[in-house]
């Protein structure tokens, strides 16, 4: 019988704030907020697989 795998959950990433003017900013924050979406979605999976391993 295993233990329940106990993890701290990673915290959700600050996502910066996208500016209400300028077309080229609004892109570039909405790519980053993306990026840090997708990075944090990743290490939850990894998370989970591990613990589903154990």
């Amino acid at each position: 019988m295993s233990a329940p795998c106990v993890a701290p959950r990673p915290a959700a990433p600050v996502l910066p704030a996208v500016p209400s003017h300028g077309i080229f900013e609004q892109v570039q924050a909405l790519l980053a907020r993306e990026q840090l979406r997708a990075a944090h979605v990743r290490q939850l999976e990894a998370l989970l697989d591990a613990c589903s391993r154990g």
